[in-house]
């Protein structure tokens, strides 16, 4: 497998981006940023010369050129990140969190993320761009270090010690992409468009990718997990829709603590095993085993939770009618025989929502026993409520996906679509934004079912 152009599939020069231009020059407005080279553009005139201070001031200057070296190779920051402040913060998370202490707390090793963070070796380029995510995107930098943390554990139990420098510095630039997106896109509430979600949001894994290939030593395993981190095992995933054994083993790696991150900051443990088991062919089945091994002995929720539990009951009929309306769109899409639909693909996600649905025993002939079954099991009322909640959620991103491969499609065949894409949301309350940052992946997306959040 070839890696994609990189710089043919982004819209615009790495440094030319605006919004990570902004970051960097107003990151000198609270620090000495300073260039540890001459800046100069493209054409060979000088913009900067070696030792000049960089801030808010110079965005005008740099942003009306496009320049012969990446800002993160010839700029350098005070405070910046380094090895003994990322194990000192993971440290904190971890005091802060239950989930990632129980996670480390069983990986063999608890303690021993701290001598693997701050034993890694981060070149000047990177540990700028982090010291950059740090200031103008805390969120998503914490959301790196929770990667960071969830992979170790991961990678503990999966007997990768001897790996364990490249998959963490992997986990810690997974998302470094994300500076590129404009902001407001990941705004909560804001609805991003399907040609946005494309251009910018399915892009980060290569521009994260595209940043590293001009950080001098990266090893080549590592860019492979960046670029790759959004694909998924059965072809679902972006940017290059890869399958199986075309994805990098670290990026298969990569891929379940990111969608865990993000799912386990909207609930409880209890939904992350549940996604596990209706996403399986989307991830690498010695990964997800290892997680799950993880989050044995879960305690269950309360029957206070159970009883809030037992409102979602009224939503297994919309479910089931879902499912009758989308195979109905479904047999219309096929009947207008249009070339740029990717049926195949259509059809294995709907076939995918109608086989997880009967195997949770949503479907109209069901759905009273289930509901009663509930009401007097409050384990059972738990279990039907993460199920449900994972199933809409994997709706969004099933609709996320058919929306980026019709981008293009006009007529009566996109008037289908769009039926089929709105019913497939109408469910959904989960905020696809916070997924496609996932960061935010993703996504992935990002999304979890994404798990991506594609995040971001």
């Amino acid at each position: 497998m070839s890696d994609l152009p990189i710089s043919a599939e982004l819209p615009e020069p790495l440094d030319q981006c605006p919004h990570y231009l902004r970051a960097v020059t107003q990151l000198g407005d609270g620090r000495e940023v300073v260039a540890r080279a001459d800046i100069a553009a493209l054409d060979g005139t000088k913009l900067l010369a070696r030792g000049a201070s960089v801030d808010s001031s110079k965005f005008e200057v740099l942003s009306q050129h496009k320049l012969a070296m990446l800002l993160d190779v010839v700029l350098t920051a005070a405070n910046a990140v380094d090895a003994k402040q990322l194990a000192f913060d993971a440290n904190k998370l971890i005091a802060s969190d239950p989930f990632l202490a129980m996670l480390t707390g069983r990986s063999g090793d608890p303690l021993g993320f701290r001598q693997s963070l701050g034993a890694l070796t981060l070149p000047a380029a990177v540990a700028f761009r982090l010291t950059v995510m740090r200031e103008a995107a805390p969120d998503l930098f914490q959301h790196a270090l929770r990667v960071c943390l969830i992979t170790y554990a991961l990678a503990m139990r999966m007997g990768l010690k001897g790996r364990m420098s490249d998959l963490l510095l992997a986990a810690l630039c997974h998302d470094i992409g994300e500076l590129h997106t404009d902001p407001d896109l990941l705004a909560p509430g804001r609805r991003v468009t399907a040609e946005e979600r494309h251009q910018f949001i399915h892009l980060h894994p290569v521009t994260g990718h595209a940043m590293l290939c001009h950080a001098l030593g990266v090893p080549g395993a590592v860019l492979k997990a960046v670029l790759q981190h959004h694909e998924r095992m059965d072809g679902s995933g972006y940017p290059q829709g890869l399958r199986g054994d075309e994805i990098h083993p670290f990026a298969r790696v990569l891929g379940v603590p990111e969608v865990t991150d993000v799912l386990a900051r909207r609930a409880d443990s209890q939904r992350v095993d549940v996604l596990l088991r209706l996403n399986h062919q989307r991830f690498d089945a010695r990964v997800i085993d290892a997680l799950r091994e993880l989050l044995r002995a879960v305690p269950a929720r309360t029957q206070s939770d159970a009883a809030a539990a037992l409102d979602t009951s009224s939503q297994l009929g919309q479910l089931a009618d879902m499912l009758v309306a989308g195979l109905e769109l479904l047999e219309r899409l096929e009947a207008q025989g249009e070339p740029g639909v990717d049926l195949r693909f259509i059809t294995e996600r709907i076939s995918m929502l109608r086989g997880l649905m009967h195997n949770s025993g949503i479907s109209s002939e069901y759905v009273a026993a289930l509901t009663d079954i509930a009401r007097e099991d409050h384990e059972v009322a738990n279990e039907l409520a993460a199920t449900v909640d994972e199933l809409n959620w994997l709706m969004e991103d099933i609709a996320n996906e058919i929306e980026r491969r019709t981008v293009s499609l006009g007529g009566a065949s996109a008037e289908i679509v769009g039926e089929l894409v709105a019913l497939l949301r109408g469910h959904n309350s989960a905020d696809p934004v916070e997924r496609a940052s996932a960061g935010a992946a993703d996504a992935a997306d990002p999304s979890v079912a994404e798990a991506a959040p594609a995040a971001t």
